[in-house]
């Protein structure tokens, strides 16, 4: 259904992910710049209400995908239920993190929400 406007979710693992993020900005940079992260953040995660399947596939998954921050180098991993009009905002990584230790915890993470469900 085009136009159809899907409720955006973070589980407490992503928004521990943003937090950290933004302790790690505050102490490498100051405290303006974690602010501006955060809101960056969570207008990114916003606007994933409508079309969110535009954004790269994770790892060959369709109903995994990421999305890159604008002006920082965090990329924000969600699920799409089509079905629910619904994202789940599962992990938020910084670049400089280890990809195999990042891609190994979203499928934790993706597992663990599947066990809830």
């Amino acid at each position: 259904m085009l136009g159809q406007k899907y409720s955006v979710n973070l589980t407490e693992d992503a928004e521990n992910d943003i937090a950290e993020l933004m302790a790690f900005y505050e102490e490498l940079v100051d405290a303006e710049s974690a602010v501006k992260f955060f809101d960056e953040a969570m207008e990114t995660v916003a606007n994933l209400e409508n079309l969110p399947r535009t954004n790269a596939v994770f790892k060959d998954d369709p109903d995994v995908r990421k999305v890159q921050m604008e002006n920082h180098k965090v990329a924000i991993v969600y699920l799409v239920d089509d079905g629910r009009f619904e994202v789940i905002a599962v992990r938020a990584y910084h670049q400089m993190q280890n990809p195999t230790k990042y891609q190994e915890s979203v499928r934790e993470r993706i597992r663990k929400l599947h066990e809830q469900a």
